[in-house]
């Protein structure tokens, strides 16, 4: 996926459909932040949340180890 698929996705709530994204990799967000920073994002937290992990970008994208992706308003 283009960064601009990316953001796409998460504006409507999708799950990332790119063979380059490996789900359920680690449980603290760390393969979702690698994934988002080599699309050109600026990650500035990845975490676990006790049930998944998380990555979230300076613009407002959060992505789930399970390959979720939405943008907070």
């Amino acid at each position: 996926m283009t960064k601009e698929e990316i953001i796409k996705a998460a504006e409507s709530g999708e799950f990332i459909s790119d063979p380059n994204y490996q789900c359920f990799a680690d449980l603290n967000g760390t393969e979702a932040r690698r994934y988002l920073e080599s699309k050109g994002f600026e990650v500035v937290r990845n975490f676990d949340t006790g049930r998944n992990g998380i990555a979230i970008t300076t613009c407002g994208l959060y992505i789930s180890t399970n390959g979720y992706i939405y943008k907070k308003l």
